[in-house]
């Protein structure tokens, strides 16, 4: 299995995706002192961070105010290159609201579960305090919207911008999964 990581705390913790819309890649990305490491994530991963992390800001009376986002601050940092892809994420508060940590496990490779050993998958801990969670939520937050595509007036999916659409419901023709 992979390494693990704990920073407690970070100096910067980030959601966000690269690339354009429809064939974006998201990561999770951390530094703490030198030590810098990106994460791999689903789309569908970094919009329930957000939504998790503004429920727990909730908690303790903090919204999260996506017009106040230096996006170019909380921007990913590129060449992205992920030690793990992630296979669960969680999100956690001491009991004064003042600390929060974000829990990602790794998702084990296909190869590595056939192996006999007991090996747990990769952990990381990061660390923050409320500025830094309200940064990460709504740049992910941003993030998620940033790539939405166009989507079909009649059938509702999403409408690539370079391949263009082919639309099931004017006739009957083309794939019915997108």
């Amino acid at each position: 299995m992979a390494e693990s990581f704990e920073f407690d705390p970070v100096d910067w913790v980030t959601a966000g995706a690269v690339g354009e819309a429809g064939a974006r890649t998201f990561y999770l990305q951390a530094r703490r002192g030198t030590k810098f490491v990106s994460f791999l994530l689903e789309k569908t991963q970094v919009a329930s961070l957000s939504q998790l992390a503004q429920q727990l800001l909730a908690r303790v009376q903090i919204t999260v105010i996506p017009d106040n986002l230096d996006v170019a601050a909380q921007s990913v940092v590129e060449p992205a290159v992920p030690v793990w892809r992630v296979g669960g994420l969680s999100l956690g508060m001491d009991t004064d609201g003042v600390r929060f940590v974000l829990e990602a496990t790794e998702l084990p490779l296909v190869e590595d579960l056939d192996q006999p050993d007991d090996a747990e998958p990769a952990v990381a801990r990061l660390w923050m305090d409320r500025d830094q969670l309200v940064a990460l939520a709504a740049y992910a937050a941003f993030a998620v919207e940033a790539g939405a595509r166009e989507r079909c007036r009649l059938c509702n999916r999403p409408i690539d911008p370079v391949t263009g659409h082919v639309c099931p419901s004017t006739n009957g023709h083309g794939p019915l999964s997108t």
